[in-house]
């Protein structure tokens, strides 16, 4: 619990511990602990719309911001960007 609070993920918790990552998850619910990543702040919005348009990835976006890849897709779709192929890379 204390390594998960001081930034250890699931993932590296589940590999530190030798068990499965949804083992780590239940641990930490029966203790109360929310293991959902934040949302991304409204502030941030314009931000990420940017970073996007410039090539960045939802994942290096999301790290970036400390949520999910898939929160920056959804604030992306209501900011109205299209989304790129996820079959095209783009050369930064």
């Amino acid at each position: 619990m204390a390594e998960y609070l001081a930034g250890a993920t699931v993932y590296v918790l589940a590999e530190r511990y030798g068990i499965h990552r949804a083992t780590v998850g239940q641990h930490l619910a029966a203790r109360d602990i929310d293991t959902q990543p934040p949302g991304l702040h409204p502030d941030d919005v314009p931000t990420t719309v940017e970073l996007y348009q410039a090539g960045w990835s939802l994942a290096r976006i999301a790290t970036k911001f400390h949520t999910s890849d898939m929160t920056v897709r959804a604030r992306l779709l209501e900011a109205g960007v299209v989304m790129r192929s996820p079959h095209k890379r783009v050369r930064l």
